[in-house]
């Protein structure tokens, strides 16, 4: 009689644990939606690089433009 009670007490522990755990479906889930966010906060960290380099690469590029028209003026003198 102990080793029923013992056993069908196991089997609830048991069942009730497993009703607790969630779907796989809902973790795949979860996870998935957790990558897309990560891979957003990316796109956007390299999307805002990409603008800064770019601005800095125009103001580059103007400072060489406005140095190389000074020596043309220099050079038609």
């Amino acid at each position: 009689m102990k080793r029923i009670l013992m056993v069908l007490a196991l089997l609830l522990m048991a069942q009730g644990a497993l009703a607790e755990e969630k779907s796989v479906a809902k973790k795949a889930g979860e996870t998935v939606e957790k990558g897309a966010e990560a891979a957003e906060r990316g796109l956007k960290k390299g999307a805002d690089a990409t603008v800064k380099g770019v601005k800095k690469a125009g103001k580059w590029v103007g400072k060489k433009l406005e140095k190389g028209g000074e020596k043309l003026e220099k050079a038609s003198d």
